[in-house]
C-alpha cells in the first residue's frame, strides 16, 4: 500500500518539515480531522490510493496534488490571521459588552424604582428610578458608540439609545404636568420607534460579531429580535383591543407584558454570554505589543 493517498512521497516533500506533517495517512489524510480532500474521495469511493480509481487519469484533484501542501498552508496562515483578528476585536468586545450586561442589570433594578405605581406612594423612589434609568440608557447608548469600530451597527444602536434617552428625559420633565398631557403622549410614539431601531440594530450587531465565532449564538440573537418585535406589535394590538372587549384586552396585555419579561432575561443571559465569548476567547497568539 502507497504511504500516501495521490502516489507522491512524503521523504521527497518539501513541506513536510516546514508543516510538522506526520505523513499523509497520519496527517493531513487522516481519516478524522484530515483536510486533504484526495484522501477523503478515496475513501469516499473505497479506495486504498488513486492507483485503483478508473478516473485517475483525468481527476483534477490528483492533477494538482503538488499544489495541495501549499494551498493547505495558505489555508492554516489565513486561519490563524482569522483568530489573531479576532482575539484582537475580543479585547475591546469582552471588555465593553461586560460593562453593558451589568448596565442592563441596572437598567432593570432602575425600572422597577421608576414604575409609576411609586408615582404617588412613594414620589422619591419613583425619580431615583426614572434618572437612574435615563442614565444608564445615555451611558449605554456611548458605549455602544464606542464599539463602532467593530461594527458600524452598533454607532447606529448607541445614537438611537441616545435619542431615546433625550425623549426619557423631556417625559421625565412634563409626566407631572397635567397641562401637558398631550405632549406625553405625543412624545411616546416616537419613543417607541425609536426604541424599536435602536433594539434592532443592537441585536443584529451582536449577531454579526458572533458569526463564525459562535454561529448558535449568532442566529439566537436574529431569533430574540423577532419575539421582540412581535410583542411589541401585540402590545399595541392588545391596547388597541382593550378599547373594544376591555376583558380581553386586559388579559392580552398581561400576557404580552409576561413574553416582554422573558425576552428582557433571554437578552440578559444572552448579553452574559456574548461577553463571556469575546472575554475568554484565547489571546495566547497575540504578542505583548498587540494585546
Amino acid at each position: 500500500m502507497s504511504e500516501t493517498y495521490c502516489g507522491k512521497s512524503c521523504s521527497e516533500c518539501l513541506y513536510k518539515e516546514s508543516m510538522n506533517c506526520s505523513g499523509c495517512r497520519l496527517g493531513p489524510g487522516k481519516r478524522f480531522g484530515g483536510e486533504c480532500k484526495i484522501a477523503e474521495c478515496c475513501r469516499n469511493n473505497g479506495h486504498e490510493s488513486c492507483e485503483t480509481c478508473s478516473f485517475n487519469q483525468s481527476c483534477g484533484k490528483l492533477i494538482n496534488r503538488y499544489n495541495e501542501p501549499e494551498a493547505r498552508k495558505k489555508a492554516v496562515e489565513a486561519e490563524f490571521q482569522r483568530k489573531k483578528s479576532i482575539a484582537k476585536r475580543s479585547i475591546v468586545l469582552g471588555k465593553w459588552l461586560w460593562i453593558l450586561f451589568w448596565l442592563l442589570i441596572v437598567s432593570v433594578i432602575s425600572s422597577v424604582f421608576g414604575n409609576q405605581s411609586f408615582m404617588n406612594s412613594a414620589p422619591s423612589i419613583y425619580m431615583f428610578g426614572s434618572v437612574l434609568n435615563i442614565l444608564c440608557s445615555i451611558i449605554y447608548g456611548i458605549i455602544l458608540i464606542r464599539l463602532r469600530s467593530e461594527e458600524d451597527r452598533y454607532r447606529l444602536a448607541g445614537i438611537f439609545k441616545l435619542v431615546s434617552g433625550g425623549i426619557g428625559i423631556l417625559l421625565a420633565a412634563v409626566v407631572n404636568i397635567s397641562l401637558l398631557n398631550w405632549l406625553v403622549i405625543l412624545l411616546s410614539i416616537p419613543s417607541v420607534i425609536v426604541g424599536f431601531i435602536g433594539e434592532y440594530n443592537e441585536y443584529k450587531a451582536h449577531s454579526i460579531v458572533l458569526f463564525n465565532i459562535d454561529d448558535i449564538l449568532s442566529y439566537n440573537w436574529e431569533k430574540l429580535w423577532k419575539w421582540y418585535i412581535g410583542l411589541m406589535c401585540g402590545m399595541i394590538g392588545s391596547l388597541l383591543l382593550t378599547t373594544l372587549i376591555p376583558i380581553i384586552g386586559l388579559i392580552a396585555i398581561f400576557a404580552v407584558s409576561v413574553g416582554l419579561i422573558i425576552v428582557g432575561i433571554t437578552k440578559l443571559v444572552y448579553m452574559y454570554r456574548t461577553a463571556n465569548v469575546f472575554r475568554l476567547y484565547p489571546k495566547e497568539i497575540l504578542t505583548e505589543d498587540e494585546i
